[in-house]
């Protein structure tokens, strides 16, 4: 039986928790990497919408540290 993988894809990042902001793709929360410095675990999720900044959890760190692999 022939078995296949597929690639992982880019993740869609979480929505902010602030429930205010669901109300649009703006509510979507974005990698800030402006103080990774040289430690890669360094950012934090930004939520252009109320302008607040939340720390990813544990998984979060792992799935979205790397970029996928084409």
């Amino acid at each position: 039986m022939l078995t296949t993988t597929r690639p992982r894809t880019t993740p869609v990042p979480p929505p902010c928790p602030d429930r205010a902001c669901h109300t649009d793709f703006h509510g979507r929360l974005w990698k800030d990497t402006t103080y990774l410095r040289n430690d890669p675990d360094n950012w934090r999720w930004y939520c252009p919408r109320c302008g607040q900044h939340w720390m990813p959890t544990h998984e979060q760190f792992a799935w979205f540290r790397t970029l996928p692999v084409s």
